[in-house]
């Protein structure tokens, strides 16, 4: 299977090759129609945690696995005017989905392509997004409709290359997100308006996500969830000197029929019943200081509402900073930061206490995807390195741990089907242990062509005294190589 694997995965890169050389032969200026293209193919390697032996009556769970996967994105935005309007579909298809990765709980993001679809070779063409925008109404106001993108945090750009690189890594799609990691990923029906003038943006938005993440049924809108949301983002400098000011609020209401309750209650549930409000606010700026640029970021949340019977209330705050040397041999750039996202310390009282991260792109902050910004301290260093114009090398540690030992270890980026028993956050018990586990994880990215690059990941997770409760061996292994075409 590995050699098949491995087969295609070159004869994909070099089609890939091809279509990317074909398409730098060209450069049209932006016409009124213009098509576009994206191509990603991605192989993955798994090596989880070893599960612990299976019962007489029970299957073992294999924590080895492979498989590869494409995503081709196809569209057009057509221009006219203030007005334009984006039709794009798309189509996924898997090859090798693991078909014994379960126990206990998915081992790896092929165990969840698999077990959303039941099939190994797991593919769908959907309308990824379909949406008609009229720009410049008396010159302040953008209203768009229809299918779109949406990134929290990310509203109005700053303008600063260093404010929106610190964004782009650690505030975009905390709360609601694409799931653009995961090839079926994530879009928004509803509405969207933005009120611009030069020191701030009001953004106000009414959604229902689509299907997608790890499910095939991708581009289905789940009426059972609603988020509203609402944000003000001051441009640079114009109320917290060379930094940009958030205040936010979203609300996000869940009455799914999927029978799975991620809490430490032990609880059943018939469908979702969750309304939850998170009001929040972050900080992001840069500067020159020596001879590099300094940069720090805060992000902070309070949650308020309730989940299914119970009360809600839930905290979470970010804090980092960091140190770029841009004349260097390396451009080398060092950040690290403490993230607690808080834990629920009684199962059985009247109320829940576990940060919920609503439909996040979680893997931003989670590149292993082991886990997800629900009862978590995390303690995070980074380096990352541009040893060419075209190349950039990342590494990143985490020591992680449970904010509440009394709650468990939580994975997962929000809702992906509108029902059955996948509710998108997956629940490990704790055993009233509190370290996790340490991750080591590197990347880099290699820009071959204008069009063309190929990225690849390796991560290792140490199995802490939490994951040993679930886990008998370790450590866990996570590696992929991935090739985009775009144009």
């Amino acid at each position: 299977m590995r050699t098949t694997l491995f087969r295609s995965l070159i004869a994909s890169v070099i089609l890939s090759v091809g279509v990317g050389n074909v398409a730098a032969q060209a450069t049209p200026p932006v016409p009124a129609v213009q098509p576009f293209f994206r191509n990603t193919t991605r192989f993955e390697l798994w090596r989880y945690f070893e599960p612990p032996p299976p019962s007489p009556t029970s299957t073992p769970g294999d924590p080895s696995t492979d498989h590869i996967g494409n995503r081709l994105l196809v569209g057009v935005r057509l221009r006219r005017g203030d007005a334009d309007a984006t039709l794009a579909l798309q189509y996924v298809q898997f090859g090798g989905l693991p078909r014994d990765a379960i126990g206990p709980g998915p081992l790896g993001t092929g165990a969840l392509y698999f077990d959303h679809s039941t099939d190994t070779a797991s593919h769908q063409v959907y309308l990824k997004s379909a949406s008609v925008a009229f720009r410049r109404i008396g010159d302040h106001l953008d209203v768009q409709l229809g299918r779109m993108p949406y990134t929290s945090a990310a509203e109005r750009p700053s303008g600063v290359p260093k404010i929106e690189a610190v964004k782009r890594q650690r505030l975009d799609s905390r709360l609601v997100g694409e799931f653009e990691w995961s090839l079926y990923q994530r879009a928004f029906d509803g509405v969207r308006a933005d009120w611009s003038s030069d020191a701030y943006r009001v953004t106000g938005t009414a959604f229902q996500p689509t299907q997608g993440g790890f499910e095939d049924a991708a581009g289905v809108s789940m009426s059972g969830v609603r988020v509203l949301s609402a944000a003000v983002t001051t441009a640079p400098g114009a109320i917290v000197p060379k930094s940009e000011l958030q205040l936010f609020a979203h609300h996000y209401n869940d009455t799914r029929d999927v029978t799975a309750r991620p809490d430490n209650t032990g609880r059943s549930a018939t469908a979702a019943d969750i309304g939850i409000a998170t009001i929040g606010a972050h900080v992001v700026g840069a500067r020159s200081a020596g001879a590099g640029q300094l940069d720090g970021m805060i992000w902070l949340a309070g949650q308020f509402g309730h989940w299914y019977e119970q009360n809600h209330r839930a905290f979470a705050i970010t804090g980092e900073a960091g140190y770029q040397w841009p004349t260097v041999a390396f451009a080398p750039w060092i950040r690290g930061g403490v993230s607690w996202f808080g834990g629920d310390g009684d199962p059985q009282d009247a109320t829940h206490n576990t940060f919920f991260p609503m439909v996040p792109t979680v893997r931003r902050y989670s590149q292993s995807t082991l886990y997800s910004m629900a009862n978590l301290r995390d303690v995070m260093v980074q380096a990352m390195l541009r040893p060419h114009a075209d190349v950039t090398v990342r590494i990143d540690g985490h020591l992680l741990t449970l904010a509440n030992r009394a709650d468990g270890w939580y994975a997962g980026s929000g809702a992906t089907q509108e029902s059955g028993r996948i509710f998108g956050y997956t629940l490990r018990q704790s055993g009233g242990e509190h370290g996790l586990m340490n991750v080591i994880e590197g990347s880099a990215d290699w820009r071959l062509r204008s069009q063309w690059s190929v990225n690849g990941y390796l991560g290792v997770a140490s199995k802490g005294p939490v994951a040993a409760r679930s886990f008998v061996d370790g450590p866990a292994t996570f590696f992929y190589l991935e090739s985009v075409v775009q144009f």
